[in-house]
């Protein structure tokens, strides 16, 4: 039985992304740093609240 020409395209795209893929990829993982965000501030520079 033969594939209809769409899912004949799809697998193509498929495999090409995948090698693509193999070729581009990094060596080595990027490790994600987070930052604190744009509004917020480091617990060294509030004041020191007493307890209520």
């Amino acid at each position: 039985m033969r594939p209809s020409r769409s899912t004949a395209i799809l697998m193509a795209t498929w495999v090409a992304t995948f090698v693509l893929y193999l070729f581009v990829k990094p060596d080595h993982p990027v490790m994600a740093v987070t930052e604190p965000g744009p509004n917020t501030v480091p617990a060294a520079v509030l004041p020191a609240t007493p307890p209520r």
